[in-house]
């Protein structure tokens, strides 16, 4: 069987932006939807047969089976091929008779639906586009059975997810006033330090989803392209979170799909297997690894992360993990996220620049550094210092009571720190399996201080999660410790400005507590960036 490789072979974009502004997908509809719409469109040409009699067939048609997944638009004799309306539905089996096999034949090609799969009965994105003479008139060409039929091959451009190192485009985060305001007034300054980069308040309204502040969870962003004869054509894509009743990821088709932006809503109808899995559905659990080498071992668009334990009830959604699976570019890497109370991966793990060779460094939650520095003050005799000064914490019962809290305190909760070590076993695993699979020497890793404390079963950052951090372009906006206070210097802050500014990161705190903290997230939940990525995926070889 013909197939398609990085040498041979046409791609395919998925058709699934707006580009005519009528709310829906282009591939929806049976028409091209303007000159725009006609550049997502892959052109293949039929050449002629001069010799051709005039009762000669010839048939083009798709399997069976991916007839939903393409469509062709022939082009009218004479006509304009750079215009829309030169072209017409060639509904398939699409016939051409006699004279008509005379001349080329010009056809567009469109994509109507994402690689959606790698198990059988899915869509594994290979398109074979047969031209078939009928017998007689191959006979009379002096064609054998072989030779009557020739097939086009084409591959669906894949969904390229980001990664934290690719340039930052524009950062995001729900719009809910006061609740986010102080979120924004961290991030703001790190997104103006160059003037570059624009901050978007998404309003949920729009959607019903108001009083979702967790945008990094219900969409991500992502990347399709294909190759033209004048450069790259590009669909960006909003990515709905496999959360069916999440009105907030709805943003995904309601407000980003629109020219060159296209949405994705993939999701097992069968519903989630548990309340811990439909979490893990979250966004904040996946992430992409940056692009590196190991050995032989070569990943220029980096390797999708997300956390899972490969059983159903600790694992998020199987159809939508298949389906970033199959998009085959950026191969996958799981780890244990099962211990903790929400289940993200960037609750203990981030990916930063670094001026190291590599070019990024791995961040890893560590508990036992944590406790070595607060033990380091009660040894200091600064044991009585406070941590959370003038900060309140609730209960998931609404139930307030003051946050602040001495250092000796801290470190004399049997129950903070029998979970924070607990949670260090954990740590200990997901860090080793990624240092691992990406080859990382213990220069390129960092530790970044933090304890987690037990609710409802699950392990929690009683420290605001510093490594849940968002970054953009070399500048990192953390999370505000709210450290003791030691020679007037913020304890937590002094040190993460020794381990993060030698990898050549500007450091910024966004005060999270109210809003995210106490409810069970930190900076990196509550924002999302929309990134550029590299677009030849076709020149990786995957």
């Amino acid at each position: 069987m013909i197939t398609w490789d990085s040498r041979h072979g046409a791609i395919l974009l998925p058709n699934i932006d707006d580009d005519d502004g009528d709310g829906a997908a282009d591939a929806d509809d049976e028409l091209i939807n303007g000159d725009d719409d006609l550049l997502d469109l892959s052109p293949m040409v039929l050449s002629a047969l001069p010799s051709a009699s005039g009762k000669a067939t010839l048939t083009i048609d798709v399997p069976e089976e991916i007839r939903s997944a393409v469509r062709l638009f022939v082009l009218r004799g004479g006509a304009d091929p750079a215009s829309a309306a030169s072209y017409d539905l060639a509904a398939l089996p699409y016939v051409l008779m006699g004279d008509a096999l005379h001349d080329e034949t010009h056809f567009a090609v469109e994509g109507r639906t994402v690689v959606t799969s790698t198990t059988g009965g899915g869509f594994d994105g290979q398109v074979r586009i047969q031209g078939s003479l009928d017998a007689d008139a191959a006979k009379a060409l002096g064609l054998d059975e072989t030779q009557r039929t020739s097939t086009a091959v084409m591959r669906v451009a894949p969904v390229l997810f980001q990664y934290n190192t690719a340039p930052t485009k524009r950062v995001l985060y729900s719009d809910e006033g006061r609740d986010t305001q102080s979120l924004v007034d961290g991030i703001t300054p790190a997104a103006m330090a160059d003037g570059a980069l624009s901050i978007l308040g998404m309003d949920l309204s729009l959607v019903g989803g108001a009083g979702d502040v967790w945008a990094q969870d219900y969409i991500d962003f992502a990347v399709m392209t294909r190759p033209t004869v004048g450069g790259v054509q590009q669909i960006r894509v909003a990515v709905h979170s496999a959360q069916t009743d999440r009105d907030a990821g709805n943003m995904a088709m309601k407000y980003f799909r629109g020219k060159d932006y296209g949405s994705v809503y993939i999701f097992d109808e069968k519903g989630s297997a548990s309340d811990s899995s439909y979490s893990m559905n979250s966004f904040g659990n996946w992430d992409v690894i940056p692009p590196y080498d190991k050995g032989d071992e070569h990943y220029p668009l980096g390797r999708n992360l997300w956390g899972s334990t490969g059983k159903a009830g600790t694992s998020p959604d199987p159809v939508f993990a298949d389906f970033v699976r199959a998009q085959a570019v950026q191969p996958e890497v799981n780890i244990d996220t099962s211990w903790l109370f929400v289940g993200h991966v960037d609750e203990f793990t981030s990916f930063v620049k670094s001026r190291s060779a590599r070019g990024f460094a791995f961040l890893v939650a560590d508990t036992t550094l944590a406790r070595s520095m607060l033990q380091g003050l009660v040894d200091a005799g600064k044991g009585s210092t406070p941590m959370f000064v003038g900060l309140t914490t609730y209960d998931f019962n609404g139930n307030s009571s003051p946050a602040e809290v001495s250092v000796s305190d801290v470190l004399a909760n049997a129950d903070l720190m029998a979970e924070s070590q607990k949670a260090q076993m954990y740590i200990d695993e997901g860090r080793q399996k990624l240092k691992d699979a990406i080859g990382l020497g213990d220069d390129e890793i960092v530790m970044m201080p933090g304890l987690f404390e037990e609710i409802d079963g699950g392990g929690l950052a009683y420290v605001p999660g510093t490594v849940n951090l968002l970054h953009l372009d070399g500048r990192v906006v953390i999370p505000d410790p709210f450290g003791p206070s030691i020679d007037g210097a913020d304890f937590w802050k002094t040190d993460l400005t020794k381990r993060l500014a030698p990898l050549g990161l500007e450091l910024y705190y966004a005060d999270d507590w109210y809003t995210f903290h106490i409810n069970a997230g930190e900076v990196h939940c509550g924002s999302n960036v929309e990134r550029d990525m590299p677009l030849k995926w076709w020149e990786t070889g995957r």
